[in-house]
């Protein structure tokens, strides 16, 4: 399996990892060894040069108390550091579990919103079997998420290294986001395959002694030469392969 092989032109804009356990944990170690303020300390940070549109919006006022309840905030505001490599998008794998409390299917390639720690983004991710990898690292899709069993889902989305996945349902202005799954981040790996197993059927047309003429099955030589190593059966138990290309 090449995991570069037709692939759009998009895809060479993400970044990769050669190996992501190894990268997180020099990331991790050296955040925590430069931190210029220790976990657990307050800090005030002052905020110069704002163009003033911004306060409007904002209900900014200089001289308010930081907490004070009596100034009308519009919005909060979130300052946060980014780890080396979390600004750049790629393509990120996590294992999700859906809850018992929600009932409805969970469908691959549904539109969702995804909660990585303090980030939220809208994304439609594929699900795969949460399995052991063989070697060829590949791994069969799953149409649905299936409930009392973990699996794995892969979507485009920043780098994250640490922090819960929480999948959410896209809500309305009337009823807030409902809760489908939870879990946490695997890798960021681009090699993953997830493959689909799809049935391909075809009409007999003409039945010899040893050879028959299918049509219905295949529309281009190119797929038909493809699918030449691959063993045809019947339903009746007969089996055989493929010998060249009639259209």
């Amino acid at each position: 399996w090449d995991p570069y092989e037709n692939l759009p032109r998009d895809c060479a804009r993400l970044f990769q990892f050669e190996n992501f356990g190894r990268t997180k944990q020099r990331v991790i170690k050296d955040q925590t060894r430069d931190a210029a303020v220790p976990a657990g300390k307050y800090v005030t940070v002052h905020l110069k040069n704002v163009p003033r549109h911004i306060v409007d919006v904002y209900d900014l006022d200089p001289l308010a108390p930081v907490f004070d309840p009596t100034v009308p905030r519009k919005r909060l505001f979130w300052i946060v550091g980014l780890l080396q490599y979390e600004h750049k998008k790629t393509t990120v794998n996590f294992t999700v579990t859906r809850r018992d409390e929600y009932t409805a299917p969970i469908r691959s390639k549904d539109p969702v919103v995804i909660q990585a720690g303090w980030r939220r983004f809208h994304t439609a991710p594929i699900y795969s079997e949460h399995a052991r990898d063989g070697g060829n690292h590949v791994f069969k899709m799953e149409r649905f998420l299936q409930p009392k069993r973990p699996s794995v889902g892969t979507m485009y989305a920043p780098t994250t290294f640490t922090g819960p996945i929480l999948m959410l349902q896209p809500g309305t202005r009337s009823a807030a986001p409902a809760l489908m799954a939870t879990g946490s981040i695997l890798s960021a790996d681009a090699n993953r395959i997830v493959v689909k197993r799809i049935v391909l059927t075809g009409h007999p047309f003409k039945i010899h002694k040893k050879i028959a003429v299918i049509r219905w099955m295949f529309f281009s030589p190119e797929d038909v030469m493809w699918f030449k190593p691959v063993q045809l059966h019947t339903k009746f138990g007969r089996t055989g392969h493929i010998r060249e290309s009639l259209g």
